[in-house]
């Protein structure tokens, strides 16, 4: 089991502090592999835009969703199980639950919401299987992808994955062995993040690191719950790679009107005062895109007719995007348009125009 202590000044977890890395460009990464992206943001929005991309193009994302979300906590988690104690649990030599519980408590810590055992088997052969209910979970398809890579990631094989809703906001998840369709296999491969320097300076706790404003949050570690203190709003710690393949994908599959419609429901949210971080202060704005792990932020300015802005390193732009504009109009009490690129190094432009 994980030792779920949280720090005696600031009052996160200590793994929280030990795993992850605040960098001087606006970047979480993953301490013992640094080219793992992380983002830390909130997440009650995150079934419902996979939900209004739904509606919109009449049509299920979710296996989609599974996919990119299993891979790539499958990679997370492989960098935490050394290589000699997976081969014991093929072996059958040591027991698979205990690894297992340690996994639910790291997504405890990560805001995934609380998993708990219920029920598995485990012959190395097509009858295996692993149960868990999860009460909370952050997002539903991607609390089902996280026990898949759980599993995968003990065992070295495929899995598929079934849940059913069995309580009020708790689930029962199945896994169980199954190859993957091989067109998802050659699809959504995660990417290599490559660090770029930058200035970003966020004050740290001086007992354990990590920066104090996460100090603004509080951790249920036994629900598996992180909320900010103020605006009750909850956040998750979640790799990058867990959210932009999704985007990417659906845009391959789907068409170019799909960055229109996620930044279109990123925008609403904001606008209805979902997002903590505020635009005034151009300062403030800056640290708390750095503390969620979105990138730097270069410039930012207020004009007659509107704002704009430009961020190195940025990560899920067209959730950055959405955010900014909504962050804007319910600022300012207006309608705006927002013209926008990124490019292939992570450098955002951005534009609000005000609609008098």
């Amino acid at each position: 089991m994980i030792e779920l202590n949280p720090c005696i000044e600031c009052g996160i977890p200590e793994y929280i502090a030990k795993e992850h890395l605040w960098l001087d460009n606006g970047d979480i990464v993953q301490s013992r592999e640094g080219w793992h992206r992380m983002v830390f943001i909130e997440s009650e929005n995150i079934d419902p835009l996979f939900l209004g991309i739904e509606e919109i193009i009449g049509t299920s994302i979710e296996h989609l969703v599974i996919t990119a979300q299993r891979r790539a906590v499958r990679m997370y988690l492989s960098k935490f199980i050394p290589e000699p104690v997976k081969e014991l649990v093929r072996m059958k030599r040591i027991e698979q639950r205990p690894l297992a519980d340690a996994t639910g408590d790291m997504a405890r810590m990560m805001g995934f919401g609380n998993y708990q055992n219920v029920d598995y088997r485990y012959e190395m052969d097509d009858e295996d299987y692993y149960t868990v209910s999860i009460q909370e979970p952050f997002s539903v398809p991607l609390a089902v992808a996280s026990l898949a890579a759980d599993i995968e990631a003990l065992t070295d094989r495929d899995q598929g994955v079934k849940y059913s809703k069995v309580g009020p906001d708790t689930y029962y998840i199945t896994s169980f062995p199954a190859e993957h369709a091989e067109e998802l296999k050659e699809r959504m491969w995660l990417q290599r993040y490559y660090h770029k320097p930058g200035d970003v300076e966020l004050e740290k706790c001086a007992t354990c690191g990590a920066p104090k404003k996460l100090s603004q949050y509080v951790w249920h570690l036994k629900r598996g719950v992180i909320q900010n203190r103020i605006s009750k709003r909850r956040m998750v710690l979640i790799g990058s790679q867990n959210l932009d393949p999704i985007l990417f994908e659906l845009e391959a599959e789907l068409g170019e009107r799909i960055p229109d419609v996620i930044i279109e429901a990123e925008r609403r949210f904001a606008r209805g005062g979902f997002y903590s971080p505020t635009a005034n202060d151009e300062a403030e704005f800056r640290q708390d895109l750095a503390l969620r792990g979105l990138g730097n932020l270069q410039e930012l300015k207020l004009l007659k007719s509107g704002l704009r802005m430009t961020m190195q390193n940025a990560v899920l732009p067209l959730i950055i995007v959405g955010l900014v504009q909504g962050s804007y109009e319910n600022s300012l009490g207006v309608e705006s348009n927002v013209e926008w690129q990124c490019s292939d190094t992570g450098c955002l432009d951005l534009e609000v125009i005000a609609l008098h």
